[in-house]
């Protein structure tokens, strides 16, 4: 079973996006930019795939700080074309016109898709349009000191320290990607300052790499506190929705699952398989564990049938802990048939001896409830599985039962040769 850490079914992105190359490019030429992107927007370090889709989502999120960024450069490109009426001037003009709407229009429909599904990809086109951006910007700055034009040259120097600002904040989540675009816009401007006829301006050049220094540091501890910040929330979650012995999720975990599962499409009509099946299982023999071997051995059996309990289930089902030695099972569109088998099997491995105690047995008595037939509702549905998980340990244990159907199927958890302890 997977393990859910937010308590939604939203998918989560993988460390590689499986995006299809398009018609006409050659597929390695493709999947060898993606690899290039995939790197760039990856941390120092591996990230779980939840942490680093919330980084990705946050890049994305940042529009304002993107929108000014915008407005900055174009507004340069301005300037320059106002002040020298260079050619070169106004073609950049009209490129950051051009680009920079291009790369709105991007980033809006980067953020109806996080809106849609909760999703951020690492996109190549976003990506690569980011970086021709900072080359143009980059290359303009240059022309801007290069024209020998004092004011046009400062203004540059101020515009480009106000874009590595605003890279530093929104790409903290990206280093690589964000140290990339710090190098391109302020080293090629400090060679420009070097090289600049213009008296005294060469101090700036050798101040430059200074600065840029300062700011990937900078970069480097926004993305430490950050993912700090990210790694608490994660645990925050952690503790809130899943039980702390097991890792199982908890009651109110269960309840998300519930919502989420019965609000999703219903089976096909005239389909065997139910909306969603419910297992209610509680061990037999487990206060006698506790009671003869110590609540360490007890917690410790709990964690083993928890792994047993996750081994037998289906991928997509879930194995939530309530407390105690209670345990809840939601198996989404299955046949009756199959549910059966699957309390076979849970009961089977249950009482199998655990290495760590071979005398500590334990059985599981299985209550199983089905939507719509048994209840619409989480709590119509427990409470049938609990009736039936009742009725099951009234006709001797160790077996399940069936809410309302009338007939079981009681299969011995139990060897003579260890019998069971007491309730």
């Amino acid at each position: 079973m997977p393990e859910v850490e937010t308590g939604t079914m939203a998918s989560i992105v993988p460390p590689t996006s499986t995006a299809s190359a398009p018609a006409g490019q050659p597929q390695r030429l493709w999947f060898h930019l993606q690899g290039c992107v995939d790197w760039l927007l990856a941390g120092p370090l591996p990230l779980p795939d939840d942490i680093r889709n919330e980084l990705l989502q946050q890049r994305t999120n940042k529009t304002k700080t993107f929108v000014v960024a915008v407005l900055a450069s174009l507004l340069i490109a301005s300037i320059a074309a106002a002040l020298t009426g260079a050619a070169w001037a106004f073609a950049w003009m009209l490129a950051e016109l051009v680009l920079g709407s291009t790369r709105i229009y991007l980033m809006m429909k980067a953020i109806a898709q996080a809106k849609a599904d909760r999703r951020i990809a690492p996109n190549i086109t976003p990506i690569w349009a980011g970086l021709t951006s900072v080359i143009l910007i980059s290359a303009g700055c240059y022309q801007c000191v290069g024209s020998g034009i004092l004011p046009l040259a400062l203004m540059a120097g101020i515009g480009l320290a106000n874009l590595v600002g605003g890279i530093a904040s929104r790409n903290a989540g990206t280093p690589r990607y964000g140290i990339l675009l710090i190098c391109i816009l302020t080293l090629p401007f400090a060679l420009a300052t070097i090289l600049s006829p213009i008296p005294f301006l060469f101090l700036i050049g050798l101040q430059t790499p200074v600065y840029t220094a300062g700011m990937i540091f900078l970069l480097l501890e926004n993305h430490k506190i950050l993912l700090d910040l990210h790694h608490s929330e994660r645990n925050n979650r952690q503790m809130a929705y899943h039980d702390l012995l097991t890792g199982l999720p908890n009651r109110a975990l269960n309840l998300k699952l519930f919502s989420e599962l019965l609000a999703s499409p219903p089976s096909k009509p005239r389909s065997p398989t139910s909306k969603l099946t419910v297992f209610c299982l509680d061990l037999d023999g487990f206060k006698g564990v506790n009671d003869r071997f110590g609540h360490a051995t007890g917690d410790a059996v709990l964690v083993a049938v928890a792994k047993r309990l996750q081994a037998s289930v289906r991928d997509g089902d879930f194995v939530c802990r309530l407390g105690g030695d209670e345990f809840v099972i939601l198996l989404p569109n299955i046949s009756d048939g199959e549910a059966a088998d699957i309390a076979r099997r849970i009961i089977s491995r249950v009482s199998e001896p655990f290495e760590f105690a071979s005398a500590a047995r334990v059985g599981v008595s299985i209550g199983l409830a089905s939507a719509p037939r048994d209840g619409v509702t989480a709590d119509e549905l427990l409470s049938a599985a609990d009736r039936a998980m009742y009725d099951a340990k009234r006709r001797g244990k160790g077996g399940f039962a069936v809410h309302g159907s009338g007939a079981e199927v009681v299969t011995l958890a139990l060897t003579a040769k260890a019998p069971a302890l007491a309730c």
